[in-house]
């Protein structure tokens, strides 16, 4: 049984005129309004997060908690800078370069980025205390990609846990991410073949430029999940 986020990506890909999707992301940038946070994390990183600058680490954790990843408590805050610190230097030069697009990523940079993700999603970030006991949280999933997000924009998309259930997978992890990836990636080409248009420019075509491509996607099924 085909799940309903891979109908509403077939829908994107193959059927839905550019008017209509225009329409749904139009609609969820009103549900939204202007994201302060995201202008604030450019303006601290000068537009491109580098995990290997302290304060980029820094500025990118008080991203997230504006994100609504609030399991990364303030007080936690050199234990998070720790582990994005500790990823950076195991993961940095195995994930995409700054310009490469998703749909340009090849097999084997969508499976190692589903790894990155994985480390990066069981990384132990933060902490909560249970009868008295300090106990490690992780990252998870939806601050992982919204992380890869933050680094690569033109490359990875936010992945809420909305969108993972439309999908049927629940437990996340590296595997559904790099799917993810791959759907993704087959849906843009396929809308931008349809609109007869460069993948790149279809955020400035569907009325929303300052997205990237990745980050439309997110927007459309996150939409129209929302609107059941």
């Amino acid at each position: 049984m085909t799940s309903r986020g891979v109908s509403l990506l077939d829908e994107f890909r193959a059927s839905l005129t550019r008017d209509e999707i225009a329409r749904y992301l139009a609609g969820f940038g009103g549900a939204t309004g202007v994201d302060g946070s995201s202008q604030r994390l450019a303006s601290a990183t000068g537009g491109q997060v580098d995990l290997g600058v302290g304060a980029h680490r820094v500025a990118a954790i008080i991203w997230l908690r504006a994100w609504g990843c609030r399991h990364l408590r303030r007080a936690d805050t050199a234990k998070t800078d720790d582990a994005l610190r500790a990823w950076w230097e195991e993961w940095a030069r195995r994930l995409p370069g700054v310009q490469e697009t998703l749909t340009g990523l090849s097999g084997a940079s969508i499976e190692s980025a589903g790894e990155a993700f994985a480390a990066l999603r069981a990384a132990p970030a933060a902490s909560r205390s249970v009868q008295g006991i300090d106990l490690d949280v992780s990252f998870g999933d939806t601050a992982a990609a919204k992380l890869m997000f933050a680094i690569r924009p033109r490359a990875f998309p936010p992945w809420d846990a909305q969108i993972r259930a439309a999908f049927g997978w629940r437990a996340g992890g590296g595997d559904a991410y790099a799917e993810m990836l791959r759907l993704s990636a087959t849906a843009l080409d396929g809308l931008a073949r349809r609109l007869a248009v460069p993948v790149s420019d279809l955020p400035a075509v569907l009325g929303r430029p300052g997205s990237s491509p990745p980050k439309l996607v997110d927007e459309y099924l996150l939409i129209r999940i929302m609107k059941g």
